[in-house]
């Protein structure tokens, strides 16, 4: 079996594991509430706009990282939101997870 092949057996592993049905899961409740679904692609859109920005060195204004901690924190107070974000959170640790070990593998990731 070569690379691309086990590269497609993890992605299928990865698709069929609990973290990824529950975010589908809750993916798909959200984008049925527009207002749920509004306020995660506003918060999304921040959250990028910010990693962006640490990513080429700059500076991050304060009150944009205020505002995206204002509004997770309105977004948390929503059951929904509260559940779809957590999910997020362990699909994207699972990814991060599995990334590392790629890199502890190869040799690549340097600390």
């Amino acid at each position: 079996m070569n690379v691309y092949d086990y590269a497609h057996q993890l992605a299928r592993a990865m698709k069929d594991s609990n973290e990824y049905q529950e975010y589908k899961r809750l993916d798909e409740k959200v984008k049925t509430n527009s207002h749920c679904e509004s306020m995660r692609d506003d918060f999304t859109k921040r959250q990028i706009e910010i990693q962006s920005l640490q990513m080429m060195g700059e500076e991050v204004d304060e009150k944009k990282l205020q505002e995206l901690q204002e509004l997770y924190k309105v977004l948390m107070q929503n059951p929904l939101m509260a559940e779809f974000m957590h999910a997020e959170f362990k699909l994207s640790q699972m990814m991060e997870d599995i990334y590392k070990i790629l890199g502890e593998a190869l040799n690549i990731n340097k600390e």
